[in-house]
């Protein structure tokens, strides 16, 4: 039989259902411990492999066509997907929340922002590679990964703590940029121990905080087919030369813009999937 309804609810039928807040684990949970270590871990090893350097031939990708008048085209144009996805993402915030957790809210649309900084960020950096637009390229990413991280945080373990770390962990992530390009500048190859750490523990604690802690009401199989897109990132940027030279007309760092791009867009999925839009 259908449920009884109050005859107020009529006022609220418009209001977006809100999904359950996350639970506040303990500090002392065993799985907190896990993930403390973990970080720990990479921030030692970090440190004893200091200074961690780009390969000298970083610059040099396989793919330097130059069409109408676009020095790189290919690894220029390739960057739209950012675009279309942060404003696609930006514009559904706007007419309904994405947030799930309302002590994050503004995390939400940073992400997408952050979208639209990568695009023009790796754009300006592919017309003219080099250390400055390199820095420019790996703000917004830096910014798009901690946010991302810290949504996740709030959304399996806690509201408060991913509340928390957000903007402690952002200033970290766009000063380990800035380090790397000052130290650069002054010695031509700057150190990126730093910086590898907003790529490494995000990447390994999601998953892990995924399986810890499953929950229905979140869109866990979205965040792991973005993690698994990503995978497809790192390898077909490791394959730049090889992909270039078996196709003849897509690089491995042309592809490895497109499976970011879809790995936002899966992201932006689970957000818009997971919460339902109001009755008009």
């Amino acid at each position: 039989m259908p449920a009884r309804q109050h005859p107020k609810s009529s006022q609220t039928d418009n209001a977006q259902p809100k999904p359950p807040p996350a639970s506040n684990h303990s500090l002392f949970d065993w799985r907190y411990a896990l993930l403390i270590a973990i970080a720990l871990i990479l921030g030692v090893l970090a440190i004893y492999f200091s200074p961690i350097r780009q390969s000298r031939n970083f610059y040099d990708y396989a793919d330097q066509r130059l069409f109408l008048g676009i020095p790189h085209f290919w690894n220029v144009v390739s960057n739209v997907g950012f675009l279309v996805v942060g404003l696609i993402g930006l514009r559904k915030n706007h007419q309904c929340s994405l947030a799930r957790e309302p002590a994050l809210s503004f995390a939400y649309p940073l992400f997408f922002l952050s979208l639209v900084g990568a695009f023009l960020g790796s754009s300006l950096y592919h017309l003219s590679p080099g250390p400055f637009t390199l820095m420019l390229d790996r703000i917004p990413i830096t910014i798009g990964f901690i946010s991302l991280y810290c949504i996740v945080i709030a959304e399996y373990l806690s509201p408060k703590l991913g509340k928390a770390m957000l903007l402690p962990t952002l200033a970290y992530g766009v000063l380990s940029v800035i380090y790397w390009y000052m130290t650069d500048v002054v010695n031509g190859r700057g150190d990126m121990a730093p910086y590898v750490l907003v790529q490494l523990l995000p990447i390994i604690h999601i998953p892990i905080i995924l399986w810890l802690y499953p929950n229905r009401h979140h869109p866990t199989k979205y965040y792991l087919y973005a993690l698994g897109l990503y995978v497809l990132c790192k390898m077909a940027e490791s394959k730049d030369d090889e992909l270039y030279q078996l196709t003849s007309q897509i690089s491995g760092h042309s592809l490895k813009h497109i499976l970011a791009a879809l790995a936002g867009y899966c992201i932006y999925q689970g957000w818009k999937t997971n919460t339902k839009k109001p009755h008009r």
